[in-house]
């Protein structure tokens, strides 16, 4: 294998010299001086994951966190990701990331989520500079909130055959970004494959159960108690975020270390560790049984990234679920063609939600086509308002039983509905009609809060100083505000917004924290369409909205991760 590596090291373009050297790059990039390693290792790491390196980011199946210029990128510079499809590729893959970490130099690679993939929840609490909640008070055996998770998923996925595995993974540590202890963990069901809207109904869902269960007092109250106590940040909704589902959201693997963002891009040294898998077993009259079905020491470094990597492949089919609802929700109305996943019980037979998951053979692919999707936003202003702008896109609502406004796609039964008494607006049809319908209301609606307690508000990712990161470049005097709110009502009123039809090219990709920011790939076009800050165009530092003419999706994003597009074509020519 090391003759191998050599071959490999002069394939990309590295020296004998070099080759030796790589121990030494390892360790001043890492900031390991006593780093111990075999180079021959090294350079065979290295050399496979430069063979796997993406054109670009849209074809990426990974992507390097922050992009951050580890010991093994070319040139001090990252790629624009991997891309690795096979599965003897992944299983190299998934060695080569067990192998760093028992070194002591764990990637930082994150998945590229696919349409289907395995359920999952990041659990996310702050703490204070010298101690955070201890992970096992979270999620444990004897966790009153893992007793609740297990029921709700057992619930909501009803053909788990008696039992569901979760691998349990945690990075708690210290946040370099706030310099406060974080208690970070990762539950990944096995047996459970869902979509991004599956995944957040079910989000929605725990978040409810779990307030519900605080009012009325117990372990649950008790536990929330000593998070707030902890953090006033700690709420349930932030604690268990929506943000992993939304946009082409990409999601840290198992053993990865996190990265912090600029200025700071470094890793943080909390890798994503392995804790355990736990079994839920359920028995007669709503009785559970939680145990540890193995421990970290049990599998090896590559099973615990294979057991907790998410990507599903083209043709894999959703787990039957029943829809959740409650009381003041509507039900969703549910995919309509979706196959039953069979997968291995206790027993052996097809059926259950183990860990030993293995595909059964599908006749035919699902039609992905006859999704039913459902977006929920919220309009800014009065009623009558909202109506005069959809009428001059889709004519006359019909008005339901229940007040609600009523606005139908000709030719087809795609919907908008408008609720007045509370502003909520739904946006109802299958995937590629329902991309054009938020289109016409996006410039009248702000994202809506998740489908909680009314009480309840959407989690926003803060930076160190408590900002939201959209509020870096927003206007003046707007910092403390919403930038989401303050966008939306400025695109209400037309006449006082700056508008512009501004063609830029993406120079970088942009990651979209949450429905109102428009995520980028490199090389998309997008359409500048609002610039608040545009008489005051000193600099590219500032967010603008706008669209992308290639998906029609529409968005705040950074101006800095674009160039106007004359320009772009200039350089290219040059």
């Amino acid at each position: 294998r090391a003759s191998l590596a050599v071959v490999a090291a002069m394939a990309h373009g590295i020296g004998d010299e070099q080759q030796r050297d790589l121990l030494s790059w390892a360790r001043e990039v890492r900031g390991q001086e006593h780093l111990q390693a075999d180079p021959d290792f090294l350079n065979e790491a290295r050399s496979f994951l430069l063979s796997k390196e993406a054109e670009s980011t849209r074809t990426a199946t990974h992507t390097v966190l922050e992009n951050y210029p580890d010991w093994w990128t070319r040139n001090r510079r990252a790629p624009p990701g991997l891309e690795i499809e096979k599965q003897e590729d992944l299983e190299d893959l998934y060695r080569y990331a067990g192998m760093l970490f028992s070194l002591g130099v764990p990637l930082t690679l994150a998945e590229r989520r696919t349409p289907a993939f395995r359920l999952f929840q990041d659990i996310e609490a702050w703490g204070n500079r010298e101690t955070s909640l201890p992970g096992e008070e979270l999620i444990s055996p004897d966790s009153p909130l893992a007793r609740l998770l297990g029921a709700l998923v057992a619930e909501v996925f009803p053909g788990h055959g008696g039992f569901l595995d979760a691998a349990v993974y945690d990075a708690t540590g210290i946040s370099q970004t706030r310099g406060l202890r974080k208690t970070s963990l990762r539950l990944v069901w096995p047996g459970v494959v869902v979509d991004s809207d599956r995944a957040a109904r079910l989000r929605d869902l725990l978040v409810h159960r779990v307030t519900c269960a605080v009012e009325e007092g117990g372990p649950i109250a008790e536990l929330e108690a000593k998070l707030s106590e902890m953090s006033s940040a700690n709420q349930w909704y932030s604690v268990f975020s929506d943000a992993p589902y939304a946009g082409k959201s990409s999601v840290r693997m198992p053993l990865s270390d996190r990265v912090s963002p600029l200025p700071l891009r470094a890793p943080e040294r909390r890798p994503l560790l392995p804790v355990g898998v736990l079994r839920f077993t359920f028995g007669g009259e709503g009785k559970m049984k939680v145990e540890w079905l193995c421990r970290q020491p049990d599998l090896d470094d590559a099973e615990w990234v294979k057991i907790g990597c998410l990507r599903q492949s083209a043709d894999a089919q959703l787990t039957e679920w029943s829809v959740p609802s409650w009381p003041g929700n509507q039900p969703v109305a549910p995919s309509n063609s979706r196959g039953r996943v069979k997968v291995r019980t206790a027993g052996g037979s097809d059926g259950g939600g183990g860990l030993r998951l293995k595909a059964a053979s599908r006749t035919s692919a699902p039609e992905r086509a006859g999704q039913l999707l459902t977006v929920d936003r919220r309009f800014c202003g009065a009623a009558d308002q909202f109506c005069d702008k959809m009428e001059q896109h889709l004519g006359k609502a019909t008005v339901e039983p229940d007040g609600a406004f009523v606005w139908k796609q000709p030719g087809g039964d795609a919907r908008i509905i408008m609720h007045p008494e509370d502003k909520r607006v739904k946006v109802v049809g299958r995937p590629n009609q329902v991309r054009s319908l938020v289109v016409i209301v996006a410039p009248y609606t702000e994202a809506q809060a998740g489908l909680g307690p009314s009480g309840y508000q959407q989690p926003q990712h803060l930076q160190t100083n408590g900002r939201l990161p959209s509020a870096a470049f927003a206007p003046e005097g707007a910092s403390d505000a919403d930038p989401h709110a303050l966008g939306q009502q400025e695109l209400a009123d037309r006449d006082t917004s700056p508008i512009t039809q501004q063609l830029r090219k993406a120079a970088q990709a942009f990651d979209a924290e949450g429905q109102g920011e428009l995520g980028l790939e490199g090389g998309d076009i997008v359409c500048v369409t609002h610039d608040p800050e545009g008489d005051n165009a000193g600099s590219t530092d500032r967010w603008v909205y706008g669209r992308n003419e290639a998906t029609g999706a529409c968005g705040w994003f950074p101006l800095t991760h674009t160039l106007p597009l004359d320009e772009t074509t200039q350089t290219q020519s040059a």
